[in-house]
């Protein structure tokens, strides 16, 4: 049975490629729908000239998403307010690429974006677990460690137990200790934290709340 917690679950799943955190607790998901198997989701993001490949993607990640709940027959994601909500629109809820929806850009253009935020995502999660002292990457635990295993993955990177336990964003083993290493990391946390606290208080101005869902 599809429910409305069900549904913010899959949706937790979904992460903005730039920031790094799920659209629920940036407030991304303006309300939820069930009606049987049929979802309907909306989005809005902080303004309405966000770029229209961090929108797309995020669209076609939560359409996926909910496709992927047992009992699910009908999605339908719907991007609020933003200046090229109907093309995406029309494209994920048909199933359709970047490329069907911006004729010109090309699929590859899109999934280097996706890798190009994805290693700075890693090296930021990576700073937050540098009090430790592991000998391997199965010595990590925590949320952090967690989300620092799936971004490897995605990437192609090493994320099992016996693994180097931190990597450069190319996935070079790297010390603990380099002290290069430490300042990049620390340097992509503080970008993405001050970019997500300037998110959501666009967020708050544009729509008067912060999350709505």
């Amino acid at each position: 049975m599809i429910t409305r917690p069900r549904v913010l679950e899959a949706l937790g799943t979904v992460y903005d490629p730039e920031l790094d955190e799920p659209i629920t607790t940036l407030g991304f998901v303006g309300s939820v729908a069930v009606d049987g198997g049929s979802v309907a989701v909306r989005l809005r993001l902080p303004t309405p000239q966000c770029a229209p490949n961090f929108a797309f993607l995020m669209a076609a990640d939560a359409s996926r998403a909910l496709w992927r709940l047992e009992g699910v027959t009908s999605v339908d994601v719907v991007l609020e307010d933003h200046y090229t909500g109907a093309e995406i629109n029309a494209t994920v809820n048909a199933g359709g690429s970047f490329s069907d929806a911006f004729p010109g850009e090309t699929r590859g253009e899109l999934d280097a974006l996706r890798a190009l935020f994805q290693r700075k995502a890693l090296l930021a999660r990576q700073s937050r677990l540098l009090s430790e002292v592991p000998r391997r990457l199965g010595d990590l635990h925590g949320p952090e460690a967690d989300r620092c295993r799936e971004l490897r993955r995605a990437l192609g990177i090493d994320a099992s137990d016996e693994a180097a336990p931190f990597v450069t964003g190319d996935g070079v083993p790297v010390d603990a200790t380099d002290v290069r290493f430490r300042r990049m990391a620390s340097m992509t946390a503080l970008s993405l934290e001050t970019n997500g606290h300037l998110c959501r208080d666009l967020l708050r101005v544009r729509y008067g709340e912060e999350a709505a869902a």
